[in-house]
């Protein structure tokens, strides 16, 4: 057995992953405080909770079988987060406070713009919300490997949506997932803070799945945090029925109060008769609710081009407008051969009804990696994040992790009432700015510093290639009143593009083989992730626009 001493603060607690083969001792002045015999063969949970200051003497004898490892002291987590414990075969590291930070840094694949998880798996983020000045991102995650697996709710702080502080596993699945060889847990849902300010999260739990592309359950849950935001304190079961005609997805609820009906609303995705659809449900105290009926139902043309529901709907008000945007699972663009796509309506929301003011769905990213958008509320803005993922094109071997974030986005309607999305405010606010160096007209020398390129004026014949060692890393053209963008993987069958007819303004921010594009004021998105050559070194921009040349400096 390897051993270690650790110094442990009065309450910390020790939280852990890990699988057979394995044990772990915890020992104190010679006598044992905590022991775990034997492992289970299947991944499993475990916490230690430390009861006064002082060294102990952790024992272990296989460092493989810890998956994902940390400790916190509940007093001071929300300002110092956890510490992150690496098993090896005669020690354990651990790291903590800016530690972590550099750690993260030190990885010259990981992007440093966008947030990621430290290790292991994240997809959608969810339960989004600020309180006071401290930003909450929560987000779905997988602590036992860098695949999909049974969800839980991950969680990290911040002051200005860049600088992060990762926190303790907030949700877990209500039981052991991988003991029945099954799926599911802790899915999407929403922050919601009621009138009197009290804070809750609503939340799908998909109960044991044993196939992912239908049979499973879903049902509804709040979950009321703890005092200090650490955990989920209790969780109640809100809504187990299914209507008429929906069988097995069910999920990724949005609830708000409403005004105009004096009671709290609930959209949840859905589809109806195969039909994807958005269905709309009301309570008068947030515990009883009522199916109401279709919010949205898809045409018909959805379903036969591989639609299978909605997933991950959002909807909300803003500028005097509603809007609703949605995923369709499954769903691929025959035009294009585009899938994972999100897309909005803008209309009005009276007497429980959504009326758009057209039946045209607008598209809103032209990429396949900006899916499962959720959007909040504060201090006058809409902010939004969504997951940077595919599953087509999947990170290398050997990296830590999986899953990264797009750039917070604040959204707004403009004058044609299209749904527009530019980088948020605190984006100009926490970058620090400088001018790349120029080695010929129109070509620059990188230095593995993140691209933020802004162009204004005639755009047409506008062309942006980045490379790396002379191998592509993206391409941007405009041509034919179009934008487009390639990276290395594409090979012509799917045709990453969108109208930009008359547009003067063009941003395009890479980081790490992050690719976000923000055109016509924000109307036109594209964003794209790639894992070949992410640390371009030469870029040439050829174009009648003015260009303003920005390199950002590394936080």
């Amino acid at each position: 057995m390897a051993k270690a001493t650790v110094s442990f603060a009065s309450g910390e607690r020790l939280e852990f992953w890990a699988v057979g083969p394995g044990a772990v001792t915890i020992s104190q002045y010679g006598e044992t405080l905590w022991h775990v015999p034997a492992f289970e063969a299947h991944p499993s949970y475990y916490s230690y909770h430390h009861r006064e200051a002082g060294s102990v003497v952790v024992e272990w004898d296989w460092p493989d079988a810890f998956l994902w490892t940390y400790s916190y002291d509940p007093a001071t987590v929300a300002k110092a987060g956890i510490k992150l414990w690496e098993f090896s075969t005669d020690e354990i590291l651990i790291r903590a406070g800016k530690e972590i930070g550099s750690w993260l840094r030190s990885d010259p694949q990981r992007p440093r713009l966008h947030f990621s998880p430290c290790r292991n798996w994240m997809n959608d983020p969810v339960g989004l919300c600020r309180i006071g000045d401290c930003w909450h991102l929560f987000y779905q995650f997988h602590p036992c490997g860098g695949d999909w697996g049974p969800m839980h709710w991950g969680h990290a702080t911040s002051p200005d949506l860049f600088t992060w502080t990762h926190m303790p596993v907030f949700l877990h699945p209500e039981q052991n997932l991988w003991r029945l060889g099954a799926t599911g847990g802790a899915f999407s849902g929403n922050a919601f803070q009621d009138r009197d300010g009290s804070l809750m999260f609503f939340y799908t739990e998909r109960l044991p799945a044993y196939d992912l592309f239908k049979g499973y359950r879903e049902i509804q849950k709040i979950a009321r945090p703890d005092r200090r935001m650490i955990k989920a304190e209790s969780i109640s079961i809100v809504l187990e029925q299914r209507p008429e005609g929906v069988e097995h997805d069910f999920r990724d609820p949005k609830v708000w109060w409403d005004k105009a009906s004096g009671a709290y609303r609930m959209v949840l995705g859905a589809s109806i008769h195969d039909d994807p659809a958005v269905l709309l449900y009301g309570s008068e105290d947030l515990l009883e609710w009522k199916y109401l009926g279709p919010l949205y139902r898809a045409p018909p043309f959805f379903r036969e081009q591989g639609a299978r529901a909605v997933e991950c709907p959002d909807f909300f008000p803003i500028d005097g407008k509603w809007v609703l945007i949605m995923g369709l699972v499954g769903h691929c663009d025959p035009d294009s051969g585009r899938h994972n796509l999100l897309y909005g309506l803008v209309g009005d929301f009276v007497d429980d009804r959504f009326i758009p003011d057209s039946d045209a769905l607008q598209l809103l990213d032209f990429g396949s990696d900006f899916y499962a958008m959720q959007s909040f509320a504060t201090g006058g803005r809409q902010i939004a994040f969504a997951w940077l993922f595919n599953w087509e094109f999947r990170k290398p071997a050997g990296s830590p992790y999986s899953g990264e974030l797009s750039l917070p986005r604040q959204l707004s309607l403009d004058a044609r009432n299209r749904i527009c999305m530019r980088p948020a405010d605190e984006v100009e606010e926490a970058l620090t700015h400088a001018p790349l160096s120029s080695a010929e007209p129109g070509r620059y020398v990188l230095d593995d510093a993140s691209i933020d390129i802004r162009l204004n004026g005639m755009l047409d014949g506008t062309r942006i290639t980045a490379t790396e060692a002379g191998q592509l890393s993206f391409s941007i053209v405009v041509e034919d009143q179009s934008v487009s963008v390639q990276l290395p993987q594409d090979d012509g069958s799917i045709r990453y593009a969108a109208a930009i007819a008359g547009t003067t303004d063009l941003r395009v921010i890479h980081d790490k083989g992050i690719v976000e594009i923000f055109a016509d004021g924000g109307a036109v998105c594209g964003t794209r992730r790639n894992y070949l050559n992410v640390r371009p070194d030469d870029l040439v921009i050829l174009s009648k626009a003015h260009v303003s040349r920005i390199v950002l400096k590394a936080l």
